[in-house]
């Protein structure tokens, strides 16, 4: 069940980013948007989310760099458990 997979979504275009909110939890999945790479990592902590899913080319941060990053502050985002 999708219910209980959290889906963190960052893009610095918005109608981008809610399009994937609205469609990822029509689908059952819990999201939570971002158009900022900042404000997603200070959203982010151990186990709040299963799955982040990036744009690659931002303004601030690029998505490889978000990558890194969220994977510093927890280690086993995106992988399976």
């Amino acid at each position: 069940m999708n219910a209980s997979v959290r889906l963190l979504i960052v893009d610095d275009e918005v109608a981008q980013m809610r399009a994937l909110c609205d469609t990822l939890g029509l689908e059952g999945y819990q999201t939570q948007g971002f158009s900022s790479a900042r404000e997603a990592l200070d959203a982010l902590q151990p186990a709040a989310f299963d799955l982040l899913l990036t744009d690659l080319m931002m303004p601030e941060m690029d998505g490889i760099s978000l990558i890194n990053a969220a994977a510093q502050i927890d280690p086993l985002l995106g992988r399976s458990s």
